[in-house]
């Protein structure tokens, strides 16, 4: 059962289902991409005080817990682990890009990405609980043997959502991870990992609509830290095919065929908004053969907006910002949003 917690600070045992859990009425914090580098550990402090003023129910980190070019030692982990348990609530992770595919730069290190997620499994989903100083338990895609691995996978059914995290980073989503910097990465493995944790992800989607309709939720968040819309296909890595294409196909369906509201609240890209991106065709390949030739954002109304689908990203780099999702039981308004500024982050 998940624990409600309330404002006196007490906790109430809710059910996964039944019309009680479904009419409750509460708030989530959204951050992420944050601290980017010690200068900005004292604002990301703050933060965290004004979402515990706050009193959300739930907090949810997307990922990149530091800048992609500072080290992924040991320490970091350790560190960020306090950071989640300073939060007063509940604290869903999201793993990001920064902290384990660009672990291989020299200025990270010079890390293998694959030992450094090793080291993030075993840090920050050890058990069934969540993290935060209170924390609440969650149904983990390992506990399907075929997934054992992705304990980071994780699902929590409260009042007229499910909220879910899924392991995608940036930088392409690991696919194609050939370069760095310039220079052949020593680590790529063809890919094996990337397949691998896809296949998981595309399997973990389905079950978050299916947790979705056998609860009667209103509405299915996804967590999850790469910007899957603008950087669709980075070749930065020297990819030539999207490491989200399998992804955005299966979410786009799932949606369509999904009886309420479905956001997917992410990073990477350090520009705060929400919108309706997820178009027939956007985002996704000009050619389903060969090289992917990403679509072109549309500029106008396309007429095939999948409108019951929204994209949060949240702020993050300089602005050490968060936002509030209120969450009520009203078909087509279950997930409210509004930023919310850390005054003395200004």
């Amino acid at each position: 059962m998940p624990l409600v917690i309330l404002a006196t600070g007490m906790l109430l045992s809710l059910p996964l289902t039944g019309q009680d859990n479904l009419r409750i009425t509460f708030d989530v914090a959204l951050l992420g991409d944050m601290p980017y580098g010690t200068g900005r550990e004292a604002a990301y402090g703050r933060l965290i005080e004004d979402v515990n003023n706050q009193r959300p129910m739930l907090a949810v980190h997307i990922g990149d817990t530091k800048s992609g070019s500072t080290r992924c030692d040991d320490s970091h982990y350790f560190t960020t682990l306090k950071n989640f348990n300073d939060y007063f609530v509940p604290v869903l992770y999201s793993v990001g890009d920064s902290e384990w595919t660009d672990c291989v730069r020299t200025s990270n290190g010079r890390y293998d990405p694959v030992e450094r997620l090793d080291m993030i499994r075993r840090t920050y989903f050890a058990t069934n609980q969540s993290l935060g100083r209170v924390s609440v338990e969650l149904t983990r895609q390992s506990a399907d043997p075929v997934y054992s691995r992705y304990r980071e996978n994780a699902m929590l059914v409260l009042g007229p959502a499910v909220f879910m995290t899924v392991h995608m980073p940036g930088s392409n989503n690991n696919r194609e991870y050939k370069m760095v910097q310039g220079t052949p990465n020593p680590y790529y493995d063809n890919d094996q990992e990337y397949t691998a944790r896809n296949a998981a992800n595309l399997a973990w989607l389905r079950a978050g609509f299916q947790a979705a309709r056998d609860n009667r939720s209103l509405g299915l968040m996804i967590l999850t830290q790469a910007n899957m819309f603008e950087n669709f296909m980075d070749t930065s890595t020297g990819a030539t095919h999207s490491g989200f294409a399998d992804f955005i196909a299966a979410l786009r369906a799932e949606t369509k065929k999904f009886d309420g509201e479905v956001v997917v609240v992410s990073g990477d890209t350090h520009y705060m908004r929400f919108d309706k991106p997820l178009t027939e065709a956007y985002p996704g390949c000009v050619s389903a053969q060969g090289d992917c030739k990403a679509v072109s954002t549309p500029t106008e109304s396309p007429g095939d907006r999948v409108l019951n689908f929204t994209r949060v990203e949240v702020p993050g780099d300089g602005d050490v910002h968060w936002v509030l999702c209120h969450v009520a039981p009203v078909r087509n308004r279950v997930f409210q949003f509004e930023f919310k500024v850390v005054t003395a982050n200004k």
